[in-house]
């Protein structure tokens, strides 16, 4: 015949009240994972866009210029065959033909509010970009960059956008950039 100790049934009885824990956290949470309103599927998410889902450039029709700083959009469209999104700033940063980088990167700047971009395939977003001609004189030691170097938000990918104008190649500012912003 078999007997129990106190022990062997305290533990038995623990285990059962574990079992039957589990099962019902297992219950609830697959509830609240599909805990949307009758009839309709949970929100698709949307990845970020990368640097080989866009195409990159500079909008030379949208130049506006105040005070020695011209603004150009910085434009995004998605190439790729899915929705993504963009989300702050990008890294921007004036190249050579050589590809060394010439002076320091865009100094991020603006009151736009950050918010998620989605890109349809095909669609553009934009960033405002300044290009701080007056900053530019021989003691900052100029040079010709004849493009951009692009980096998405959060992404550690570059484009390049062809954009051919002089630039400092000491610590001086002379390329500022705001959020993505949807749009061209």
């Amino acid at each position: 015949m078999f007997r129990l100790s106190r022990r062997t049934a305290a533990v038995a009885a623990a285990v059962a009240a574990l079992g039957a824990g589990s099962a019902t956290w297992a219950a609830t949470s697959a509830s609240a994972a599909t805990d949307h309103p009758a009839g309709q599927a949970s929100a698709a998410y949307i990845p970020r866009c990368a640097a080989g889902d866009l195409a990159v450039w500079v909008n030379a029709n949208s130049a506006d210029g105040t005070a020695g700083t011209t603004y150009y959009h910085l434009d995004y469209t998605n190439i790729s065959k899915a929705t993504c999104h963009l989300y702050s700033w990008p890294g921007v940063s004036a190249v050579s033909a050589a590809g060394k980088q010439l002076g320091p990167a865009a100094t991020r700047t603006g009151t736009v509010r950050a918010t998620y971009v989605n890109i349809a395939p095909g669609g553009t977003a934009h960033s405002v970009l300044g290009y701080v001609d007056v900053q530019v004189s021989k003691s900052c030691k100029p040079a010709l960059a004849t493009h951009l170097r692009v980096y998405p938000p959060d992404d550690t990918g570059a484009r390049d956008a062809f954009f051919p104008v002089s630039v400092c190649t000491t610590n001086t500012p002379d390329l500022v950039v705001w959020r993505v912003q949807p749009g061209a």
